[in-house]
């Protein structure tokens, strides 16, 4: 097996011709031709069919395409394991207010600590990064606090508390009870807030006047800045606005509190990143 043929067939099949393969690998289009021509001698096979006028695979260079693909991911997996055996990345991620409010500052420890190491910080929903850290495809994540399967390792890190914040000032203490018919626009189904907030109003039996869902925080905050709603944020969400005056803060009598976990795979636990990025969080003040 030449992997320099079997790459230059599987560039030239994801791109759906020779031209821009070419581009990508940077060689001529005759030299990656030659290169094709002799992974077909190499299994006296067809792979790609000449008499057509649009690009198309014949039926076993479909099947040669498969494993082309998955060797190639394969190999894309063993870099992402050199780099974390060298402790030379760290992929982070992140629900996306606390990308915004509470990572900044985790990351610049941490490059005070170690400027070599490269960064990478995603932002989702937590159930999606729950599925990207049992993946391997980053490192650890901050996240609301969901069901875990056995192969993660959870650390609480921080139960910030939660506020209601409205248009109109509606008293420095309010419960749960006062809000049966106040618009409240929550976070997009799949947050992990979204679901505590839904959670303790069932639990009291108080109806909840869902009045829009919203998948960004600053857009539900803009949109309580205009009275269109309420809405439940922790105090490292909305400091600053507050000190702008765009809305009114009001304490939840029943004292609602996010619960945030670092998460991550028992196989990482001895990674000294990982060792790290907790620690950073740890001191950091939410």
């Amino acid at each position: 097996m030449n992997f320099t043929h079997l790459k230059a067939f599987y560039s030239v099949a994801a791109c759906n011709g020779f031209t821009q393969a070419a581009q990508m690998l940077n060689i001529s289009q005759s030299t990656l031709s030659l290169q094709v021509q002799s992974l077909e001698k190499r299994y006296c096979l067809a792979l790609i069919k000449r008499n057509k006028r649009t690009f198309e695979l014949t039926e076993e260079g479909k099947v040669v395409f498969e494993f082309a693909r998955q060797i190639f991911a394969l190999a894309d997996n063993l870099d992402s394991v050199v780099e974390d055996l060298k402790g030379s990345r760290l992929k982070i991620g992140s629900t996306p207010t606390l990308a915004h409010f509470i990572m900044p500052g985790v990351i610049m420890a941490l490059k005070a600590k170690n400027p070599r190491l490269k960064y990478e910080l995603y932002t989702g929903l937590s159930r999606e990064l729950l599925t990207k850290v049992s993946n391997f495809e980053y490192h650890a994540a901050l996240i609301g606090r969901i069901d875990y399967p056995d192969n993660i390792i959870s650390q609480n890190i921080a139960e910030p508390k939660l506020y209601f914040i409205s248009s109109v000032p509606m008293g420095e203490t309010i419960r749960l009870a006062d809000l049966p018919d106040y618009p409240i626009i929550l976070p997009e189904q799949g947050s992990a807030t979204r679901d505590y907030i839904i959670r303790e109003f069932e639990r009291r039996g108080i109806p909840l006047n869902i009045c829009m869902d919203c998948e960004n925080s600053e857009a539900i905050r803009n949109m309580v800045h205009l009275g269109m709603g309420g809405a439940f944020f922790p105090l490292y969400g909305i400091r600053d606005d507050l000190r702008e005056g765009k809305y009114h803060r009001s304490a939840i009598e029943e004292d609602l509190h996010l619960k945030l976990d670092v998460v991550y795979l028992k196989e990482r636990r001895s990674m000294k990143v990982i060792r790290d990025f907790v620690a950073a969080l740890r001191n950091r003040d939410f």
